[in-house]
């Protein structure tokens, strides 16, 4: 099998695991005052939902996306780098929508990897084995602690679950059938395993309180 190394410099791109999420936006602000606007919000979020004693807060905070979809986070944070605290969280948000919306199939990209990288397992908190509904509580429970608790945990966390999700679907890759099944996961993998990286450096930011 290729390393993952050796895909992800092929496949790798800073952007969404969904691709047209960005693109499909109008009207987005000038670049400066889009990456104020990013900071601002990305910050005032967690002050709010970290200082509040309201729980109904902090679920409106965890099922944000849910409830309005990405569409107005992505105006806002899918152009912030990857180590800055909208970056980080955007990244969040993308991945606890990914799993909600494709719980099965995480689980089974999962599985697939957490051989290959056992030591992250114990990070990413999953019982062993995994069901789709658990998978989807444990990345609520991570989203939540961001907000809640220790950011830079719950984006090692996060960081941990797309790492190995990134490991399996580069098997699942070399099982493929077609070449352009092939082709579509080992993207998948790259920009998971990016994923997984960006949210790790993150979290060793959040962890010094030097992500802003």
């Amino acid at each position: 099998m290729a390393n993952m190394s050796e895909r992800s410099a092929r496949f790798r791109r800073p952007a969404s695991l969904f691709d047209s999420t960005a693109e499909a936006i109008e009207g987005a602000p000038d670049p400066s005052t889009r990456t104020e606007l990013a900071h601002h919000s990305a910050a005032a979020l967690l002050d709010g939902a970290l200082h509040t004693s309201d729980p109904d807060v902090v679920e409106r905070v965890v099922t944000l996306v849910r409830e309005e979809g990405l569409e107005d986070l992505a105006m806002l944070w899918s152009g912030s780098p990857a180590q800055t605290l909208p970056g980080a969280l955007w990244r969040l948000y993308v991945l606890h929508t990914w799993v909600h919306a494709q719980g099965e199939d995480v689980v089974h990209r999962y599985r697939e990897g957490a051989a290959t990288v056992p030591g992250l397992r114990y990070l990413a908190g999953f019982a062993e084995p995994p069901d789709a509904h658990q998978v989807t509580q444990t990345l609520d429970e991570i989203l939540r602690g961001a907000f809640t608790g220790d950011l830079a945990l719950a984006l090692a966390r996060a960081g941990a679950v797309a790492v190995i999700c990134a490991h399996g679907t580069a098997h699942l890759a070399d099982r493929a059938a077609s070449a352009s099944a092939q082709e579509e996961l080992t993207t998948q993998a790259g920009r998971l395993l990016t994923t997984g990286e960006d949210l790790a450096a993150a979290a060793r930011l959040a962890d010094r309180d030097t992500l802003e």
